[in-house]
């Protein structure tokens, strides 16, 4: 039996396994996850935005009929940065344009109500925008 007939098979193993890891490194597997109320529970598709990227994705799922809104924060300010409103229930998945925003960190927060309740969620922690 030559060499290259020995280690083919071997390499082919290698490469699959290879090819496997590099499949479950996903954009999904970094993305951050919400903490607060499991009614207004996201999670966005990154944790860490290059300068290459476009947007922040926030996914999420609103199990009531009520208007819920999606903000973007930077760290250290009370005021937020952008705001999107949402007027349907069930699942969604919102963008916010990364166009003119300064490098940084940045929470997002979502908040909504039912009856009387009031719900909101915020990171775990905070996102990095690279400039």
């Amino acid at each position: 039996m030559s060499f290259r007939k020995r280690v083919l098979p071997f390499l082919l193993i290698i490469g699959f396994v290879f090819a496997g890891v590099l499949g479950v490194s996903s954009t999904k597997a970094f993305a951050m996850n919400s903490k607060g109320s499991s009614q207004v529970a996201f999670h966005t598709d990154a944790n860490t935005y290059s300068k290459n990227a476009t947007t922040i994705d926030v996914i999420g799922r609103n199990d009531h009929s009520e208007a819920i809104s999606i903000e973007l924060y930077k760290k250290g300010d009370s005021k937020f940065y952008k705001r999107i409103d949402l007027y349907k229930s069930g699942a969604y998945k919102v963008s916010f344009s990364l166009k003119g925003l300064k490098a940084g960190q940045y929470d997002v927060w979502v908040n909504g109500g039912w009856a009387d309740r009031s719900y909101r969620a915020v990171l775990q922690h905070y996102l990095t925008v690279q400039r």
